[in-house]
């Protein structure tokens, strides 16, 4: 593991909770979702058709990141219903804002998007995370410089919009 995304890590787990190895568990099969018969009304059928897996990945990170500072979880966890380490982060950034603590950031800054996969929509997201303070319930400050940091993400289709099926630490 590099010194920065060890850092970033770091950085990240007190306020998240989210330990590598929880993140770097074997990717589960995308389940897709069945067909039906129903025409989709114009408005599923412009927005799935106008928005593209990159511009959805952006859309995640923006609300991963505006979920950390806010405690406000809803957006994302729509976004990653069936993402087993998403829906964690979502219950540690929950349990987090519940205790009384939050962070302070200036927001994720996505450096480099690349698909690696085609068949199943898979993307190597690089971002760097700018100083972060986190503040505990009990009132306790603690800084952790910038970082980088790689991730992968698995996307799948939910009734026509895309959602994040998992994602990990690579």
């Amino acid at each position: 593991m590099s010194v920065r995304r060890a850092l970033v890590a770091t950085a990240l787990a007190p306020l998240l909770g989210l330990a590598l190895a929880g993140c770097q568990e074997a990717e589960p099969s995308p389940k897709m979702p069945s067909t039906s018969a129903a025409t989709p009304t114009p408005t599923e059928t412009a927005t799935a058709e106008q928005e593209t897996p990159e511009e959805f990945i952006r859309r995640w990170q923006a609300a991963s990141d505006k979920m950390q500072v806010s405690g406000e979880t809803a957006e994302y966890s729509n976004m990653s219903p069936q993402c087993k380490p998403c829906q964690d982060f979502v219950e540690t950034v929950r349990s987090v804002y519940r205790a009384g603590g939050h962070a302070e950031f200036d927001g994720s800054t996505i450096t480099k998007l690349v698909r690696v996969e085609d068949e199943v929509p898979t993307f190597e997201l690089t971002k760097t995370v700018p100083e972060t303070v986190v503040y505990d319930a009990k009132g306790e400050t603690r800084t952790f410089p910038p970082g980088k940091a790689t991730i992968s993400i698995t996307l799948a289709k939910r009734q026509g919009e895309w959602v994040v099926a998992h994602f990990g630490f690579v």
